[in-house]
């Protein structure tokens, strides 16, 4: 995805590599936190019948997925979202109907108001835990690129990280862990963790390995 040269060849990209981890159908998203009426489709594999049935009635602007109840920075499945009322009840059925029994929806801000949102349906009835991370790995290199070629992330606006936070994570990539990173840098497990949280927040990612891939890719390390 790295590569991708504009948008469509990044979709395509994604595409492929969420096809290799299972028979899973996806949306991308963009979705404005407070605004109902700005929500748009960026990239989707659901069947063309549920995606015409999904727009005739209007679902983008009350399917729970993606309703803003349940967005922050945390990914989360489909049967932990906030249902408020029968339609959205209705909705979660209809994705049953159509064989999606369980999804996984990892959220990226664009900007403080808009947010990438990508929802992974599968067939299956659990997505398991690593799965799960990788979706999120790839959702964030994705998260990363479309930003790039979108001219919404420049080399220049790079987040401000101090020298403390690039060195935990430096070790983070070299597969330390929060008790080895201290002891290497003479500082507390709790004081690592802080750093890590910061670093985190600041480059909008879920985990530390989200973290460590983002700073690679915006070259504020060099493992």
């Amino acid at each position: 995805m790295r590569q991708a040269s504009e948008i469509d060849e990044l979709n395509q990209s994604f595409r492929t590599l969420v096809a290799r981890l299972g028979p899973f159908a996806h949306a991308v998203g963009i979705i404005h936190k407070t605004r109902l009426g700005e929500r748009y489709l960026v990239d989707t594999t659901y069947p063309k019948q549920w995606q015409e049935h999904y727009v005739r009635n209007n679902y983008q602007k009350i399917d729970p997925v993606i309703d803003p109840v349940n967005h922050g920075l945390t990914p989360y499945d489909w049967k932990q979202v906030y249902i408020r009322n029968a339609d959205q009840r209705k909705i979660m059925n209809e994705f049953r109907d159509i064989s999606f029994q369980t999804g996984h929806a990892i959220p990226f801000y664009l900007t403080p108001s808009m947010l990438l949102l990508v929802s992974v349906a599968s067939p299956e009835k659990e997505i398991d835990f690593r799965t799960k991370a990788l979706l999120q790995l790839i959702v964030g290199q994705y998260h990363t690129r479309y930003c790039q070629l979108a001219k919404l992330l420049r080399h220049d606006d790079r987040p401000l990280v101090t020298e403390r936070e690039q060195e935990c994570l430096l070790w983070v990539a070299q597969g330390k862990d929060t008790t080895e990173t201290g002891s290497i840098l003479s500082i507390s497990d709790n004081t690592v963790k802080h750093h890590l949280k910061n670093v985190m927040q600041k480059l909008g990612c879920h985990n530390r390995v989200q973290a460590v891939v983002r700073a690679i890719q915006l070259g504020l390390i060099h493992p």
